[in-house]
């Protein structure tokens, strides 16, 4: 009896191991780059700017983006990460660091859509390289760099996204993707400050003055939708 239990149970485990090395180990990396538009904008700085003479946000900014994608070969799971950025000649700029989860509704090898959401961290920055009112100015006296404003605060988008490969190259293929989403931002109040000069490069270091009180507290949301080409290559 106890050679015939020993014999049974060597049977199951090892089967339950040929069962596992058979599974399909390998799996999909994306390399998504491409634009996004939302009109989650904050209409209490816009106003700021307006009355300072400054250009003011776009109506429906323009995000570049770019992410890293891995999901499984034997899973639905996709997950990503994005960094997005508004970069403008002018005085605003803006990022966003963003990790995604999202499960197929349908998945085929040249069709994808994915619906989930991504969470993460994004900064705002207000270079006051003009006007400023009286307040600012007697600060601004007093620092050998010029003021900015600079926010961080949440960043969540849930969304639906849609991909297609026409074109393969053996295990690489080309194609293009689309989703809309819905932005929101939960932002901390405006902070002033300016951008120390170290080492020859500006923008290193930002040290906070003050918190404004002509400044609000605004959280943004709004409809995004986005496109642009994705690289799909499988790994083993």
């Amino acid at each position: 009896m106890k050679l015939g239990g020993f014999l049974l149970l060597l049977l199951l485990t090892g089967g339950r191991a040929f069962s596992q090395s058979g599974e399909d180990s390998s799996f999909y990396l994306l390399f998504n780059t491409g634009v996004s538009y939302s009109h989650a904008t904050d209409p209490h700085i816009n106003r700021w700017l307006e009355k300072y003479g400054y250009p003011t946000e776009p109506h429906v900014p323009c995000n570049f983006n770019f992410e890293l994608a891995a999901m499984p070969s034997s899973s639905r799971l996709l997950y990503s990460i994005k960094l997005s950025s508004i970069k403008s000649d002018r005085n605003l700029s803006s990022f966003n660091v963003l990790g995604g989860l999202y499960y197929a509704l349908v998945k085929t090898p040249s069709f994808l859509v994915v619906a989930g959401a991504g969470a993460g961290f994004h900064n705002d920055i207000v270079r006051l390289n003009g006007q400023l009112p009286p307040e600012y100015q007697q600060l601004a006296a007093q620092y050998p760099f010029p003021l900015a404003l600079r926010r961080m605060g949440l960043f969540v988008e849930p969304g639906v996204r849609a991909f297609w490969y026409p074109i393969s190259f053996g295990s690489v293929q080309v194609g293009v993707y689309g989703g809309v989403g819905y932005d929101m931002y939960f932002n901390s109040h405006w902070r002033l400050g300016y951008y120390s000069n170290n080492h020859g490069k500006s923008g290193g270091h930002f040290k906070q003055i003050k918190k404004p009180s002509d400044q609000l507290k605004v959280s943004e949301y709004g409809v995004n939708l986005s496109g642009g080409v994705s690289f799909r290559v499988r790994l083993h």
